[in-house]
């Protein structure tokens, strides 16, 4: 993973000081943590719960061979903190640039959905 944010920060970098680069980058999420908002819309944030981060992503460099991640987490937060996790993580996933003839992105998907089968003291486990 550290890796995958590397190459995307560099290849921003080398991008917005090269002046015929292409910068790709999503919408920054808005957490209003008073509202219990993201992007506008509402979420509980006064229950935590365990939830379950399923992700994946596919990081391309011009000249070198496809790299592909994933994998699964748990969490234990409120509904808002992990839709913002979520919603931070695709932000984060999801950038290309290209310049000079040399291009890098890193296109990635994830889902959050409740473990509903876990209580706090089990979350963190990986068994199903």
């Amino acid at each position: 993973m550290k890796k995958l944010l590397f190459s995307a920060v560099m290849a921003l970098v080398l991008g917005s000081f090269i002046s015929c680069a292409r910068v790709s980058v999503g919408q920054e999420p808005k957490l209003d943590e008073e509202n219990s908002t993201l992007d506008g819309k509402r979420y509980d944030n006064t229950e935590p719960r365990c939830w379950k981060f399923t992700w994946e992503y596919t990081e391309k460099t011009t000249g070198e061979p496809d790299e592909h991640d994933s994998g699964v987490n748990y969490m234990w937060t409120t509904e808002l903190m992990a839709q913002y996790e979520k919603a931070v993580w695709m932000y984060s996933n999801n950038v290309s640039a290209s310049a000079g003839g040399v291009g890098a992105s890193v296109s990635g998907t994830c889902t959050m959905e409740e473990a509903k089968d876990k209580d706090e003291n089990s979350c963190y486990s990986d068994e199903e």
